[in-house]
């Protein structure tokens, strides 16, 4: 009997550099590798669905590292030389440049993210700080606890692929990979131990990356600075100084600020005044175009009218 594993044209786009292969259970015909990804500058987020499969083997590309987090479904296996055994919603393994992963898969079907983070000089402290098994769990353990921020920024970059193209996509985009960025460096320097000030400034500046990605993907709902804390998981006067040393403002003025721009585009884009505010969680009150106007130097009437000549 001929056996087949079929893969998806997403999954060959993002997995491509992984060499993927693959072996289909006993007693079936064939299996799949189905995959939603975002391919970004820094990160490429494979949300990956397999189907009917018994084995699993990729290699780490050079220059970047790989976080699995688990979603569905049962397997494990070795990363290098270590073992690992996969948990839902819980981080699985990390993957250094050249590594090679080798998975059992226990269940018909599995589910979960690889999100692969281009970063060389990441990639190479990673090497550095990662000398041992101790080392290396500790690393891991710390993303424990953090998958919800890391899924919800991916699953944000998703969307803005599949959404129609705004003045803003690019800007958030970049915010959003940036934010993932740092807060895998801050995770890892925290977590083993590196140098404080080094651990400090960057700290200081992921905790704004990440802070900014989630209210950039959930400016829709009215949010609190306690919110905010709880999805970067910190507290209100670290994130508070973070803003105030990496943007000069308070996080509540940085959200009303995204509230704002957003605003903006709905206006250009034809949107009345009334619904705009509305869509981006704002009051279309007299305070909500005078802090408009503050912003922009003129009325969100004013910008209604020009689109609408």
């Amino acid at each position: 009997m001929t056996q087949t594993v079929t893969l998806d044209t997403e999954t060959i786009e993002s997995l491509r550099l992984h060499g993927v292969k693959a072996t289909v259970r006993a007693g079936n015909q064939a299996g799949f590798i189905e995959t939603k990804s975002f391919v970004g500058k820094t990160i490429n987020a494979a949300r990956v669905k397999t189907n009917g499969l018994a084995t699993w083997q990729s290699k780490q590309p050079e220059g970047s590292i790989a976080l699995s987090i688990a979603l569905a479904g049962a397997y494990g296996g070795t990363v290098g030389a270590r073992n690992y055994a996969s948990t839902s919603n819980k981080t699985s393994f990390i993957s250094l440049p050249g590594e090679k992963q080798n998975s059992i898969i226990h269940s018909e079907e599995t589910l979960g993210w690889l999100i692969n983070i281009s970063s060389e000089r990441l990639a190479k402290e990673w090497q550095k700080l990662l000398q041992g098994d101790d080392q290396y769990r500790i690393a891991t353990e710390a993303f424990v606890g953090h998958e919800a921020f890391i899924t919800e920024a991916v699953n944000h970059l998703l969307w803005l692929k599949r959404s129609e193209p705004g003045p803003w996509h690019a800007d958030s985009m970049e915010s959003t990979q940036a934010a993932i960025l740092g807060f895998v460096g801050s995770r890892m320097h925290a977590a083993i131990g590196s140098d404080a000030s080094l651990v400090g400034s960057r700290s200081m500046a992921s905790y704004v990356d990440a802070a900014m990605a989630f209210m950039e993907s959930t400016y829709l709902r009215p949010l609190t600075l306690g919110d905010v804390c709880e999805a970067c998981h910190v507290s209100a006067r670290t994130i508070q100084i973070a803003f105030r040393e990496v943007r000069g403002e308070t996080p509540m003025q940085s959200l009303r600020r995204i509230s704002l721009e957003k605003m903006r585009s709905l206006l250009i884009e034809g949107v009345n005044v009334t619904v705009a505010s509305t869509k981006v969680g704002l009051s279309p009150t007299g305070r909500t175009a005078a802090l408009y106007n503050l912003a922009f130097g003129e009325k969100p009437s004013q910008t209604a009218d020009r689109r609408s000549l």
